[in-house]
């Protein structure tokens, strides 16, 4: 989940405009998802697209753990093998899904899937702030560079590539779970 003392911190590494930033509330409660979502707001209308994703992708969490373990293990197993070939068995690590590599050299994960509540769709979003919310609510899919930041993280980690996220195609945060969250990277040379 982003929090806005880290996104803070990345605007400042990012050197947005401080006037700009002085719009935004970084020292509301955090434990309040609404404030979140207020601070995502005013992103979307104050910054560039590629801005708003160039800070949400460095808000990932969940960069420990197993997931972290397995992704640089399957690293070293399969190093020698081309980025397509690796790009195909990323399936085979736990929870990252099945990528589709893109016509034009991206990449798209779609994830997804399971219901548990917070929508009344097909999918829902597993972060634990969203899930504070009251329905019915609609969630700018800029919140979702957060996750993508997760994905992101593990795949550079797994495919021993730089990654830049390029684009958040759906989310079930404003589509009330009627598409899963679906995010396009670009390996960067």
């Amino acid at each position: 989940m982003p929090t806005l003392k880290k996104i803070r911190d990345t605007m400042k590494k990012q050197k947005i405009n401080g006037e700009i930033m002085e719009q935004m509330d970084f020292e509301a409660d955090c434990n309040n998802p609404h404030n979140i979502t207020s601070l995502i707001d005013k992103m979307d209308k104050l910054l560039t697209r590629e801005q708003c994703l160039s800070i949400m992708e460095k808000q990932g969490c969940c960069k420990g753990g197993q997931r972290d373990k397995d992704s640089k293990a399957f690293a070293l197993e399969h190093s020698d093998k081309p980025f397509s070939e690796k790009l195909a068995l990323m399936s085979s690590i736990q929870y990252m899904m099945s990528p589709c590599l893109n016509d034009d050299g991206t990449f798209t994960i779609t994830f997804g899937g399971y219901q548990n509540g917070v929508h009344t769709g097909k999918t829902t979003c597993s972060c634990s702030s969203i899930k504070k919310l009251k329905q019915p609510f609609s969630v700018s899919p800029t919140y979702c560079g957060c996750c993508a930041g997760h994905f992101l993280y593990h795949y550079q980690n797994a495919l021993g590539v730089k990654l830049k996220l390029k684009e958040i195609n759906s989310s079930p945060l404003n589509t009330n779970g009627e598409k899963p969250c679906k995010f396009t990277f670009k390996v960067l040379d």
